[in-house]
């Protein structure tokens, strides 16, 4: 990282503008080095801004601030990377709101973290390059599920660890074997083993995954399900999550 006496250079991810005044906005992005943070871009409504290309949401962008405690002044923005590929897919760009969303929401301000990076990072740029949209989302959603210390059991049967596992249970956390999966459908082995490997392969690793779209949607439910019991996240952007499964 450059630094001189009243500046520093940081790499940020923007994951959202607001208003600040007539012609300033507020840029939370989050950075390797000192997390999720707010700068102050003053400006950068007018249309003579030269900030203002590198200053918009869903973007990747090398910013000169004056660093402060609470919010920061931007002196300088240049692109990085537009990830202008994700905006030509509506499912995409539905995912990568979605990403953006629980980091702004869901992420305390100043604390970085280099897993935290990585993962928002990589679902966005897995987005870029054209992976499924849905993938990312499950893969994506294993890290809300962490971030929240929950753990999904995808070793054996939760209850008696059995490896001759038929279905998933949202009750027990995990999968459940024919003895203790009571009223619960038994899953396809082609579900089961693609649940796993969503829990077991890290994003960074997306291109090691090879499933099909139909068992992707399939996994949606479960997932969703353990969201909502397990966590208490509740995002706006869910609700377009259901327009492409």
């Amino acid at each position: 990282m450059k630094m001189t006496t009243n500046e520093e250079v940081v790499e940020g991810i923007i994951l959202k503008k607001t208003v600040y005044k007539e012609n300033d906005m507020i840029l939370h992005i989050y950075t390797k080095e000192y997390g999720k943070i707010g700068i102050i871009a003053r400006g950068i409504r007018k249309i003579t801004s030269k900030n203002a290309r590198a200053c918009q949401e869903m973007m990747i962008s090398e910013m000169s601030i004056n660093l402060k405690k609470g919010l920061s002044s931007l002196m300088k923005a240049t692109p990085v990377d537009y990830l202008r590929h994700i905006k030509e897919n509506l499912d995409s760009e539905i995912v990568a709101n979605y990403v953006l969303e629980y980091f702004y929401r869901y992420l305390e301000d100043n604390n970085p973290n280099q897993d935290e990076y990585d993962i928002l990072y990589h679902s966005l740029k897995a987005l870029d390059h054209g992976y499924s949209p849905l993938l990312v989302y499950l893969l994506f959603n294993v890290f809300v599920l962490n971030h929240n210390g929950v753990s999904i059991d995808v070793e054996g049967c939760v209850v008696c660890g059995s490896s001759k596992v038929t279905a998933i249970s949202l009750r027990d956390g995990g999968f459940v074997c024919q003895n203790h999966r009571g009223n619960l459908q038994p899953c396809d082995i082609n579900v089961l083993k693609a649940f796993r490997h969503i829990h077991k392969i890290p994003i960074q690793y997306i291109d090691h995954i090879h499933m099909e779209e139909n068992i992707l949607k399939e996994l949606i439910p479960y997932m969703n399900g353990y969201i909502e019991e397990y966590t208490g996240v509740s995002l706006k952007t869910s609700a377009f999550i259901q327009q492409i499964v």
